[in-house]
């Protein structure tokens, strides 16, 4: 009976082993073939987007990289209009020139051409007057980066200062951006400052609504973040510090365009906002889109309310801005002349509340008694005619009801 149990067991631990090996065996075979897949040889593409008209190096730098990385590579250069003077580069050295501007005398390309004509698996935008070290170094970052599995780009310093990695929120519905210190994990960035390239994915690029807005590295970043991408520093020397512009004076001009492009990507994206936070005490905000010569912040208002409360925005942080301004003006108007007032309504509401404007208020409401009309000679001048007072704000009687009204601005209606 014991010599039947031992053997059953011995027979039982057999059979074990070699299904275990089996297992084993087949578990090595998917780790392999899944590495395989990793490891397999990825085609790039070279996209040159940035360059001035006045002073570049796109010529020679498009001469080093096939010097470097073989003539095969293809090189596309994307431009918002055709460049004056024109480059000096013939049409073999670059697989294709895409200008996205609009011009009556040709066929308007699109984001979605642009995209069809790149076939390869990568993207790397190179930035003008960059210097590869190596063939050997380049190979190794498309093999690092096809290794990499959580994040959407890599970013490569391209010049003698590093790169930072700042926080990056978007709110889009309070039209804000915010910019924190480095708050990311493991080297993984919601935004990275510096000068740099940036290799991603091709099927990355294409998903981006805007994929070749400028200034480039800034638009990729801020359309990342929406989708709560992230990059990733690459921190081995894969660029020597590239060569900037020749002329002195070029610098100051590029400082003044790049503003600019900036402000304009800033309006493109509906930023209005943008809040830069130097500790958890402090912080510094610059507004765009609303000022005394600019259009309001929205257009049309219909059943008294804006149309960005019906695309679920609210209202613009410069327009709440100017509420406050205009407000703390007709206060102390008001306490000059002796003017009892008071807040009404949801401004009221708001005071109570959080202490500040309801984040979807249009207006601020004030109240305050007829008998203390005569005593405002701003309310005076008000009732016989609209006026623009020695701040700039403009009075005006409504044609129906005791009701008033004051504007910051001469071309807005808040």
């Amino acid at each position: 009976m014991t010599f039947l149990l031992k053997r059953k067991f011995i027979i039982c631990m057999f059979t074990f082993n070699i299904v275990f090996v089996i297992i084993l065996y087949s578990f090595l075979q998917t780790e392999k073939m899944a590495t395989y897949s990793y490891m397999k040889k990825l085609t790039y593409s070279v996209i040159i987007r940035e360059f001035e008209e006045y002073d570049n190096d796109v010529s020679q730098t498009v001469h080093h990289i096939h010097e470097v990385l073989g003539i095969h590579v293809p090189i596309y250069i994307v431009t918002d209009k055709r460049t004056y003077p024109p480059l000096n580069i013939s049409n073999d050295h670059i697989r294709g020139t895409f200008v996205l501007d609009f011009e009556m005398d040709r066929k308007r390309i699109t984001d979605a051409e642009i995209l069809d004509a790149i076939t390869s698996d990568l993207i790397i935008f190179v930035p003008d007057g960059a210097r590869i070290q190596n063939k050997t170094v380049f190979n190794r970052l498309i093999d690092d980066f096809n290794l990499a599995k959580f994040s959407k780009a890599f970013a490569l310093k391209t010049n003698i200062n590093g790169l930072m990695c700042p926080g990056m929120q978007i709110n889009v519905q309070r039209w804000r951006m915010t910019i924190t210190d480095f708050d990311g994990s493991e080297g993984l960035c919601d935004y990275i400052e510096g000068d740099q390239a940036i290799l991603l994915r091709t099927e990355t690029l294409s998903e981006l609504p805007s994929p070749w807005t400028i200034p480039l590295t800034k638009s990729l970043y801020m359309q990342f973040v929406i989708r709560r991408w992230k990059s990733f520093v690459y921190t081995p020397l894969v660029f020597v510090p590239r060569i900037t512009f020749r002329n002195p004076k070029s610098t100051e001009i590029f400082k003044y365009e790049q503003k600019k492009r900036e402000d304009k990507l800033y309006r493109k994206f509906n930023i209005k906002e943008v809040v830069h936070k130097i500790n958890a005490e402090h912080e510094n905000s610059m507004y765009y889109g609303c000022d005394r010569e600019t259009e309001r912040c929205f257009t049309s208002v219909i059943n008294n309310i804006p149309d960005f409360l019906y695309r679920g925005k609210w209202t613009p942080p410069c327009c709440l801005r100017a509420l406050q301004e205009t407000s703390e003006h007709v206060f102390k108007v008001f306490s000059n002349a002796s003017v009892r007032h008071w807040l009404e309504g949801g401004s009221l509401l708001g005071a109570a509340r959080i202490r500040d404007l309801i984040p979807w208020d249009t207006s601020v409401d004030i109240g305050i008694y007829q008998e203390d009309i005569p005593k405002c000679r701003h309310l005076v001048k008000t009732g016989n005619y609209e006026f623009v007072d020695e701040k700039g704000f403009l009075w005006e009687k409504a044609e129906e009801g005791e009701f008033y009204k004051v504007e910051m601005y001469l071309h807005q209606t808040m």
